[in-house]
């Protein structure tokens, strides 16, 4: 048994939730290794297949979505059915036109192997792969951070790491060893069968649902897989008087359809890939002890109803890595207790919203439900299958110095058409990308009138000058910490998106969310503001 060098933080689990966190940790240049029991990457499967609009806009952020987009479809119809007659159907189309304030508005259709294969190459891109067959054995803590004792194929080391993140699914081995209760139920009544296969005669632009009276849209589902030239298969098992399920073998599912769809001319082939899947509803209690925490399904668990999963497994991820650096940079240790009073009320939403939506699609007229929500993904917060309506009003991080600005602190970052101080197009997003805070304001309003009114600045930041205030700024945005993004608004979308005017300025979070608005910006609030996050020039 030997030690290694430290690292800054171990990630266990190379997941998309794992991948990530690493990625968001690396381009912001902290040190971090991947763990990953298994002795090859998944390059097949029907688990977290949807990537939502707010996942979309982090991988923007990541800079991993253009390759996630050209993958992945967002124009799939629902046709459903009562045996071999048809009774909707919602009728392929883009999911929703993109507007200014959300540049992804739909739901994308892809594997999650791809999405993974998408993060680990832009994660190669910072220095850092996958460690394969390196299982978590033990971890051990103590004030400096964590001794983890993994096995490496047939060796065992020791790893040390300030931080540990556990982003190890439901069955979590760092949530096991670190004594947190994962509290719920798994509903062990409720079987389903899954595989990827391929089919002939069925319309590869459809998502084609079976319904049933006792098992809802459970009975049959058929999702074209364009990606891999292949269809995912979901078919909801009862309970048998044995109470073990069959085996998801070819045979089976050509049972299956010919009792629940009878559809003729439709052939099914041998699977590639299948699994017995039940769901399991549970959470954890907190998201850290000491210095390990954790992230995705290892925290939370739900039904696969609204592709929830993944969803938010990444944005735990990509709310944690900006504050995992900030602390390791010398942020207040406090930053970290943000990320469980953020983030456990959004997963115990999401894992009420998706317990029934499980219970409406599975319902006799479950069918009927799920073309409802194919159509409309939007709605209140956690049955909001877009995740743009996740917000963190009220939380630890947030300041809103008064009522001057429509957008409040701890709401999402909208994206907005704008141009920049010299007339250059862009867009917030671009400003936005990367690790550092962004102060936005928008240049080229009058300046003030008056006999004793000082001259407008351009920037909007009246009141900053000095050496506690402008200058200080300025030594942050040279460190790269903090951009100040002065821009125009021709469009009038900034306005509309933020309401911002005058001497309005929003800051922004690495995470996209807004941590400070002001109708007027106040310099030593600002000031103690930012160095709450360990911000200094």
């Amino acid at each position: 048994m030997r030690t290694l060098r430290t690292t800054d933080v171990l990630v266990v689990g190379a997941g998309p939730v794992g991948l990530a966190l690493a990625l968001g940790l690396a381009r912001a240049g902290i040190d971090c290794r991947v763990l990953e029991r298994e002795p090859r990457f998944r390059d097949r499967g029907v688990r977290g297949k949807g990537v939502n609009s707010r996942t979309l806009e982090v991988f923007d952020d990541l800079g991993v979505v253009d390759g996630i987009l050209a993958r992945g479809r967002s124009d799939l119809g629902v046709r459903s059915y009562q045996g071999v007659r048809i009774v909707h159907e919602v009728a392929p189309r883009p999911a929703g036109a993109a507007t200014p304030d959300r540049p992804h508005p739909g739901m994308l259709l892809l594997g999650q192997h791809h999405t993974e294969a998408a993060l680990r190459d832009r994660l190669a891109g910072y220095g850092v792969t996958v460690e394969l067959d390196t299982e978590l054995l033990d971890h051990r803590q103590d004030p400096e951070g964590v001794l983890a004792t993994v096995r490496r194929g047939a060796a065992t080391e020791h790893l040390r790491a300030r931080y540990l993140v556990g982003c190890d699914g439901g069955r979590s081995t760092v949530r096991k060893l670190a004594g947190i209760p994962f509290l719920g139920e798994t509903w062990d009544q409720e079987r389903f069968l899954m595989a990827s296969l391929a089919v002939d005669g069925l319309d590869p632009d459809l998502m084609h649902v079976w319904n049933h009276p006792d098992l809802g849209a459970g009975a049959m589902v058929l999702v074209p897989m364009r990606e891999d030239d292949n269809w995912a298969i979901h078919a909801s098992i009862p309970p048998s008087a044995a109470g073990e399920p069959p085996a998801p073998t070819l045979d089976t599912f050509r049972r299956l359809f010919a009792e629940r769809a009878g559809l003729p001319g439709v052939r099914l082939h041998e699977p590639s890939w299948s699994t017995v899947w039940r769901p399991t509803v549970r959470m954890v209690e907190r998201y850290r002890q000491g210095r390990v925490l954790l992230a995705g399904d290892a925290a939370h668990c739900h039904s696969a109803a609204g592709g929830q999963g993944m969803n938010t497994g990444i944005q735990d991820a990509h709310n944690l890595s900006w504050k995992l650096a900030a602390v390791l940079r010398g942020a207040p240790d406090a930053l970290l207790d943000s990320y469980q009073a953020e983030r456990l009320p959004v997963a115990a939403t999401v894992l009420a919203a998706t317990s029934a939506q499980h219970k409406a699609l599975f319902s006799a007229d479950g069918a009927r439900a799920l073309s409802a929500q194919f159509a409309s993904l939007a709605g209140t917060a956690g049955a909001d299958l877009t995740g743009l309506s996740v917000g963190y009003r009220g939380g630890p991080l947030g300041l809103d110095l008064d009522d001057g600005t429509g957008i409040r602190a701890g709401d999402r970052a909208p994206d907005a058409p704008c141009a920049t101080a010299d007339g250059t197009p862009t867009r917030l997003f671009d400003l936005f990308r990367g690790t550092h805070f962004t102060l936005l304001t928008l240049a080229g309003r009058p300046a003030p009138t008056g006999p004793t009114a000082p001259p407008g600045r351009p920037d909007g930041l009246d009141g900053l000058e000095g050496l506690d205030g402008r200058e200080w700024l300025d030594g942050l945005e040279r460190a790269g910490r903090l951009r100040r993004a002065v821009v125009t608004d021709p469009g009038g979308h900034v306005g509309r998106a933020y309401g911002l005017s005058g001497t309005a300025v929003a800051l922004v979070r690495p995470d996209g969310y807004v941590s400070l608005t002001a109708g007027r910006p106040d310099r030593a609030a600002l000031t103690a503001h930012l160095q709450g996050f360990g911000l200094s020039s």
